[in-house]
């Protein structure tokens, strides 16, 4: 049975067997363990950074975060998003709960300065400096609601032998990693199966599930007045 990768630990093990080719893998501390953990974290910023990508493990709900504001404060119009924050990722922000729930268009930033007297229902995301999410001054914003979008996060780092990868196959990291320590040697065989493994997430990546349907039309969900 194949190998399941799953954490930093895993990995270094996995890189070693590839790289040394004993069973003895370094730990937490030693040379070795530090350079291999910022090689894979490498190769996470190549994976997080590939152009024209949108990875589906990178997409997420301020639900899950593990900060950022999640309940509205009476009059406060300005909300701290996660720190991982990286862009916004639905059209809409929904304060509310249950079926009870109210819609607010997220409009472009720049788009802000044409709407000083405006009362419709909108919000945007300011990405300068530490993200924030702002809400139209006009309007009346209760205390209490829930605070309920979509987001798209910055990839999380190997800090701990617990950190897991979010990327669907972990072993490019992996063979990143080797194609690195064996670069001095002119083996290339191991960044060959990285790139091949980079491609196949690239593909897996935007085909659509096999019982993808597609055939709702925009706004025909619940909370669109139907």
């Amino acid at each position: 049975m194949a190998r399941i990768i799953t954490d930093l630990d895993d990995a270094i093990e996995y890189l070693n067997t590839l790289f040394e080719g004993d069973s003895t893998a370094p730990t937490s501390g030693e040379e070795d363990y530090e350079v291999w953990t910022s090689l894979l974290n490498t190769a996470i910023n190549i994976w997080e950074n590939e152009e024209g990508i949108l990875w589906k493990e990178l997409h997420t709900k301020l639900a899950s975060a593990a900060d950022g504001t999640k309940t509205t404060s009476a009059g406060v119009y300005s909300y701290a998003c996660p720190s991982d924050f990286n862009q916004p990722a639905s059209g809409f922000v929904w304060l509310g709960s249950g079926s009870q729930k109210k819609a607010y268009s997220v409009i472009p930033q720049e788009q802000v300065q044409l709407l000083e007297n405006n009362s419709d229902d909108w919000c945007y995301f300011n990405l300068d400096g530490s993200p924030t999410l702002e809400f139209n001054p006009n309007l009346t914003i209760s205390g209490g609601d829930t605070i309920s979008y979509n987001y798209y996060k910055y990839a999380n780092k190997l800090s701990t032998g617990t950190s897991t990868f979010e990327m669907a196959d972990p072993f490019f990291a992996i063979y990143y990693a080797l194609s690195e320590l064996k670069k001095d040697e002119g083996d290339t065989s191991a960044l060959t199966i990285a790139t091949q493994k980079l491609d196949a997430m690239k593909i897996k990546n935007i085909q659509p599930a096999w019982y993808q349907e597609n055939s709702l039309e925009p706004g025909m969900g619940s909370g669109f007045g139907i």
